[in-house]
């Protein structure tokens, strides 16, 4: 990707069904993050590039679901999920068969998985 082109949220859509967790890093410091950004929090600057994330991680913070809207139904219950990745970035996600916090105890490793579902799954690793 040219420095010029930004990298999009709909690209790290896209990405996410190509079985790829992308986020977006600042090429002058080395900040990355997970969420979508035109300028450095750090820094300042306006180098932004689009850069995979490692799929691997641990679970730092979850609520477990026992309602859900329409595209999880068949997947309650579930938690959504803070992982914070083996490099530190933190990505928010689900993952499924979660009936209570003793089943998901904080530090569980988890990884990445694709899916057709919305938002970012994750499994138990």
């Amino acid at each position: 990707m040219a420095a010029s082109e930004a990298f999009t949220m709909q690209q790290a859509k896209e990405a996410l069904r190509d079985g790829k967790l992308m986020g977006w890093k600042c090429t002058t410091c080395g900040h990355t993050q997970a969420t979508p950004m035109l300028v450095c929090p750090v820094d300042r600057k306006r180098a932004i590039e689009g850069v995979e994330l490692p799929p691997t991680g641990q679970v730092v913070s979850f609520t477990v679901q026992n309602v859900s809207s329409e595209e999880y139904i068949n997947d309650i219950p579930f938690a959504f999920v803070v992982v914070e990745l083996d490099n530190k970035v933190r990505v928010s996600g689900w993952l499924p068969y979660v009936a209570k916090a003793a089943d998901l105890p904080l530090g569980t490793k988890v990884r990445f998985t694709p899916s057709y579902k919305p938002g970012v799954q994750f499994e138990k690793a």
